[in-house]
């Protein structure tokens, strides 16, 4: 029996041996691990404080202002005539119709060309200072710019005076 104690021993004394060795080599271990589990933690306080802090430093870029404007001054009626220079019945209506319907005023005078119910062609009139007004009808009516021009007499006394003249012509009866 002395020889199992002394086997028992044996085993014993190696095991502390052994395990000397392994309470050696977990101080190292543990401090390696240890070190890298506060690093990660230092930087995960880091990143939590960035993200939820306010920012201390100026915007990289001025904020955003809106544009001023100035408002816009409504621009005084134009007052408008418009006249059938055909045979055809109602196209100066229609034409007097489509401009309102721009928003234009109701034309102060729709009527027939008393002097010429043969043209061919629409032709929009302006008074000077009314150019832009006459291309603004013309472009509604979708006549070219070509056929806008400055109102003569015979214009001026058939539209009683308007700013702006339409002549309604055959090209408008198709």
């Amino acid at each position: 029996m002395t020889d199992f104690i002394d086997i028992l021993e044996q085993q014993l004394v190696t095991a502390q041996r052994g395990r000397g060795r392994c309470v050696a080599a977990v101080p190292w271990r543990t401090t390696i691990v240890f070190a890298d589990a506060v690093a990660a933690a230092a930087v995960a306080v880091v990143v939590v404080l960035a993200l939820s802090s306010p920012q201390r430093h100026g915007a990289t870029s001025p904020p955003a202002q809106r544009p001023q404007t100035t408002p816009v001054t409504p621009q005084a009626p134009v007052s408008i005539a418009v006249l059938n220079g055909t045979t055809v019945t109602g196209l100066a209506r229609a034409a007097a119709d489509e401009l309102t319907s721009f928003g234009y005023d109701e034309p102060n005078v729709v009527t027939n060309d008393t002097t010429n119910q043969s043209r061919a062609r629409t032709m929009v009139f302006y008074e000077p200072g009314h150019k832009a007004d006459a291309q603004g009808v013309a472009g509604c009516l979708h006549i070219s710019f070509e056929r806008v021009a400055p109102m003569e007499a015979t214009e001026r006394a058939l539209s009683d005076r308007a700013q702006v003249a339409v002549f309604i012509g055959a090209d408008r009866a198709k």
